[in-house]
């Protein structure tokens, strides 16, 4: 749910992650609902980049040359339809009454480019009661840009927009009263951000905000503002805009009165162009109009690797993905390549006792629309596509002229179209370990665990100007101030299912069971711990048998170095532990993702119709919706599960049933004494806080005192004793270690699934496997 999160504080929303795996949702956004706004308050905390000169948006972002800004600069830009804007503005106007208006303004420059023989691929309408579904259904905007091949009757969606349009109107007796430019918008929940403000002049250095994981140099402090309404609404396009066709960025335009504000946004962040009232500065809109109307797919965020087929370049946007085909970036030596450094690597088929076998890919066909779209606007950014990586044709064939059209694997191995998967992402730039490299670690390194890990055949990463992002251009802003940096990712795998998927309830204990055991062979004979056990991660295949698998490692980190590479939590929402949803959470445990499977099983025992047409609907129940709040919210809802698990339990879907008192029940046990654990251990550490240095007569300190037989001196006796460590102890407490809590190891996980045993470690293992352990030691 990109994300990881980063550091938030206790009151920080979930909502940003998509805990179902499905490309629609049927909650939609209305101008109440405060949680959307809350939630992108959340993400875009720290991380918005203010009052950029627009000359460099312009010319970063849409493509616009300097050639360009002196046509516009060299004219007298009279805005024709002006005075009537302004008009229906000081009659007190609603904005519905501004669309048409701004739209002839817009349309008159449109005319004077291309009477100037500049060539525009553009379309620009109103919405009106027009429904644009979404991913999210954050809403509509007021206006859309398109491209010039969109008319009345093709569809408006979501995937082939260019960019969106939002206004307000600010209250006749505020815009009267303001005498300054700031423009005063009534909006509730207002909270304060950082963020840095730059000089509007071509050659000032860019500042940007810091991001919660690093510090923020003292020098540079932002000041603080507050998001507006608009800004909220603005980031939900975005967040639609992203999670259509896989974008690399959105772009939008906020119109208050006559102030005009351009927002990009990224998996980074925000970066808002300093606003500009066209009333005042008409040849800004002119710019704009401009850089918005020759912009092409690219220069509006698409995704460049997608086509149509393999023959044609897109030049126009798609509706859908499906059938569509992914292009894969060619390895190149030089430093024109789509890859850099030595780190970027294409990994080919590896299974067990087999060598790798190493093929060069022309491109993944697309078979279906999204069987994953990541739920927040920063962070992984993830969308995982069905499809069949295609082989290109060999050398030779190419010489000779033979069409490149490949062999799908997918039919060279008798499988079903649509048998892999690819995984675009943007992982954190400062993780040193890519997902691919971890999964094909451990297949090495733990080979008799390798089929409860995915199959990969083949990972490619771009970093740096290869991502082609307009935020490279802006590096002073986000390099000066430790802005998180990410790069992108394509991970192609075998396609597997989810755990509601499975028909029966035997077939789903032994895929949950193949999971756990196979998450603990990782963490002690691997030495890396997943850290974002959820349910979409905890997937299935068929192998003679119902077989589990362990899905998605891009958080992975080795168990030495959890803590180290990242310092914020990670997870997702109900499925973290209890711990990590504090306000200080602790460093990643083994027993925090042991809690997580134990959520996974409670979620999936009341969610889970295994067997029915419709196994999971992704309809929250409502006794475990408080586990999808805020942080504060769902730890009281956890903790509250662990002393009286009882109203959830009632909730368990019939053909769970027999597994209640089997499972469910002793592992219930289980957690509520990790959680008087917890407590006790809580409680003695904050003890030894309070008595140690203090002037305070402890039980040991009297007992030495009566043996001295002189209880006239007690005072003076007292103060010359030295003071034992730890000076309380709690019997129950003492012997509780906090990476424990006296009871979470794999063997009571195991024993509370009904005593199952765990598999042994094939015999031609079993001495690598302890001089695996030994080099640990």
């Amino acid at each position: 749910m990109d994300h990881s999160t980063n550091g938030y504080s206790s009151n920080d929303s979930l909502h940003h992650y998509d805990y179902y795996n499905f490309y629609s949702s049927s909650e939609s956004f209305s101008e109440d609902d405060c949680s959307t706004d809350d939630a992108l308050r959340a993400e875009l905390f720290g991380r918005i980049s203010r009052d950029v000169d627009m000359e460099d948006y312009v010319q970063y972002v849409y493509g616009v040359s300097k050639a360009d800004i002196e046509y516009i600069r060299s004219k007298e830009w009279k805005v024709e339809g002006l005075p009537t804007y302004t008009k229906l503005l000081n009659e007190g106007a609603q904005k519905e009454d501004l669309y048409e208006p701004f739209q002839s303004i817009i349309a008159d420059l449109f005319d004077t480019f291309t009477n100037d023989g500049r060539k525009l691929d553009v379309h620009h309408t109103s919405l009106d009661e027009t429904a644009l579904k979404g991913v999210w259904n954050v809403g509509n905007p007021d206006q859309l840009f398109f491209f010039g091949s969109h008319d009345e009757e093709a569809p408006v969606a979501w995937s082939l927009a260019k960019a969106f349009v939002e206004f307000g109107v600010t209250p006749r007796r505020q815009r009267t009263a303001a005498s300054d430019s700031t423009i005063a918008v009534s909006s509730p929940g207002l909270v304060p951000t950082p963020t840095l403000t730059t000089r509007s002049s071509t050659k000032r250095k860019h500042s940007s905000t810091d991001t919660l994981d690093g510090p923020m140099p003292a020098a540079k402090r932002p000041k603080l503002v507050v998001f507006t309404r608009k800004e909220m609404q603005a980031a939900g396009y975005a967040l639609e805009l992203l999670a259509s066709t896989c974008r690399r960025w959105a772009t939008g335009v906020v119109i208050i009165d006559t102030q005009v504000a351009l927002h990009y946004y990224d998996r980074m962040g925000a970066i808002y162009a300093q606003p500009f009232k066209f009333d005042e500065e008409p040849w800004k809109l002119a710019l704009f109009a401009l850089a918005i109307g020759q912009c092409d797919l690219v220069q509006a965020g698409f995704e460049p690797l997608v086509a149509p087929d393999t023959d044609t370049l897109l030049s126009q946007p798609l509706f859908s993905v499906k059938n569509a085909i992914l292009r894969l970036p060619k390895y190149n030596s030089s430093k024109d390549s789509a890859y850099e450094g030595d780190d970027d690597k294409v990994i080919g088929n590896k299974v067990k006792g087999e060598a790798a076998v190493e093929k060069v890919w022309s491109h993944f066909k697309i078979t279906g629309e999204p069987l994953y779209v990541y739920g927040g606007l920063t962070g992984r950014g993830s969308h995982v596509l069905p499809g069949d990586l295609v082989e290109e044709a060999p050398a030779q064939d190419r010489a000779e002229g033979v069409a490149s059209k490949g062999k799908q694997v997918a039919e060279a191995s008798e499988a079903p179209e649509g048998a892999m998967v690819v995984k675009l992402s943007w992982p954190m730039e400062k993780r040193p370990y890519l997902e691919a490299d971890t999964i094909k670690d451990l297949v090495e390194k733990i080979p008799w665990m390798s089929r409860h890990l995915p199959r990969i055949h083949c990972a490619i990463s771009l970093k740096g100007e290869f991502m082609g992002l307009p935020r490279r251009l802006f590096h002073d802003m986000t390099i000066a101030y430790g802005l998180e940096q990410r790069y992108f990712t394509l991970l192609f795998s075998d396609r597997y299912k989810h755990l509601w998927d499975v028909k029966t309830l035997i077939g789903f204990q032994m895929a949950y069971i193949d999971i756990v055991e196979c998450h603990h062979t990782v963490t002690k004979y691997g030495k890396v711990l997943h850290r974002d056990i959820s349910e979409n991660n905890l997937l299935w295949t068929n192998d003679k048998r119902v077989v589990g698998v362990l899905n998605d490692w891009d958080l992975a980190t080795p168990v030495d170095a959890v803590g180290n590479s990242t310092n914020h939590r990670t997870g997702t929402g109900p499925f973290m532990a209890y711990d990590l949803l504090g306000p200080e959470p602790p460093v990643h445990l083994y027993r925090h993702d042991l809690e997580s499977l134990f959520y996974v099983l409670i979620w999936a025992a009341v969610h889970y119709n295994l067997g029915s047409d419709i196994p999971y609907s992704g309809a929250v129940n409502p006794v475990l919706k408080t586990w999808t709040g805020d942080y504060g919210e769902a730890r009281n809802a956890k903790r509250a599960f662990l002393g009286d698990p009882e109203p959830v339990l009632r909730n368990i879907q019939p053909v769970f049933k027999s597994l209640r008192a089997l499972w469910i029940r002793p592992l219930c046990d289980l957690f509520q004494e990790a959680q008087m654990n917890r407590d006790k251990h809580a409680r003695a550490r904050r003890a030894r806080q309070e008595v140690i240095g203090r002037d305070v007569l402890t039980g040991s300190q009297r007992s030495a005192l009566v043996t001295t037989g002189d209880d006239s001196d007690d005072e003076d006796n007292a103060n010359n004793l030295a003071l034992p460590e730890p000076a309380v102890k709690s019997a129950p407490a003492h012997d509780i270690d906090f990476e424990t809590l006296g009871c979470l190891t794999f063997e009571s996980f195991m024993a509370a699934l009904a005593h199952w045993k765990p598999r042994s470690i094939p015999k031609e293992y079993r001495e690598y496997a302890k001089r695996l352990v030994k080099e640990d030691k």
